[in-house]
């Protein structure tokens, strides 16, 4: 009996060793390739989506070295507008969050500044603001595309959505056509307008059918094949659990991944209990979590990371105990 679970301890270790080695060989492959996945770029955050550990609003020099030296950061989110260079005239791709529209940083110095650096342990995220912003910097990211070594999300808000938002500055139809020309290997992050917050005075609304259901013509119908993520605001998503499982669930099928992006304006009111739930609800492997620190704090994830943990050491058990009845 002893011989026979030997045995099957061997078995078993072969087989572990043998899925870690393939994991290690993709996250080994994976600096090489163009805008690969974070979940194999990210060993740490395999299959566990939340402890992607985001910086915010990067549009400037100062912010962006800070950013690169603080190693546990993963991801830099940053906007680009249409502006100007400091001391200069041109209008050009810059990093900047409106209504400002003069920066010491352009989008071009931005990439540069990664892909020339010792900092390709990182993403990015671009939040382009119109159609504009976007047009202008495609030939800087086709000119720049085989350098692109690291997670890239390309982002704007393609569908007017909470609470009765009307505002669109980007063409949902240039975004998404043009994202997949540029850069099919990108994720591309779309989301929805909001008039929401402290801003217009209203703390109360929800992602509804009307919202989900644009969102998934635009996508099927500019035929869209790239993983996407949905960033969704913090105070909102939680009022409607149901709609947002239905838009995970009624992704396009030519889609590679469908997955949430959670954000939160810093003074937005949101319910961290709830949130959590939800997180664990919907599922760690399936929602990037891009709040405040502060909001992020008080976000309990722990017990969703706990449950994925048991799940595999469930399996394991299970495949000795298969093991140990084939010898």
């Amino acid at each position: 009996m002893g011989t026979m679970i030997l045995k099957a301890a061997i078995l078993l270790a072969v087989f572990q060793a043998a899925m870690c080695d393939d994991t290690s060989n993709k996250n080994a492959g994976s600096s090489s390739h163009v805008a690969p996945d974070p979940n194999t770029f990210f060993p740490a955050a395999k299959d566990n989506l939340t402890k992607i550990v985001w910086a915010h609003a990067v549009n400037d020099q100062k912010k962006l070295n800070e950013a690169l030296a603080k190693e546990y950061i993963m991801m830099l989110e940053a906007d680009v507008v249409v502006g100007k260079l400091n001391g200069t005239t041109d209008l050009i791709p810059i990093m900047a969050h409106p209504p400002h529209n003069v920066s010491d940083l352009s989008l071009e110095n931005f990439l540069d500044t990664i892909i020339r650096g010792q900092y390709k342990n990182k993403g990015i995220k671009l939040d382009f603001k119109t159609t504009e912003a976007f047009n202008l910097s495609k030939p800087i990211l086709e000119k720049l595309r085989k350098s692109l070594t690291f997670p890239v999300f390309l982002n704007a808000d393609i569908i007017p959505g909470p609470v009765n938002a009307t505002n669109i500055t980007v063409n949902a139809e240039e975004f998404l056509k043009g994202a997949n020309k540029t850069l099919p290997e990108s994720i591309l992050s779309v989301g929805w307008t909001t008039r929401y917050g402290k801003e217009f005075n209203l703390t109360k609304g929800q992602y509804n059918e009307t919202h989900i259901q644009k969102m998934i013509k635009a996508l099927k119908e500019n035929h869209v094949s790239q993983s996407v993520t949905y960033p969704v605001r913090a105070g909102l998503v939680v009022n409607n659990v149901d709609i947002i499982k239905k838009l995970l669930r009624e992704a396009p099928k030519t889609i590679k991944s469908a997955t949430l992006t959670i954000w939160s304006a810093d003074n937005d009111e949101v319910d961290a209990a709830k949130l959590s739930k939800f997180i664990k609800e919907v599922g760690v492997e399936k929602v990037y979590v891009d709040v405040p620190e502060d909001l992020h704090k008080k976000l309990k994830l722990s017990a969703a990371s706990a449950m994925n943990s048991a799940i595999i050491n469930m399996g394991f058990s299970m495949a000795l105990l298969v093991l140990l009845r084939m010898l």
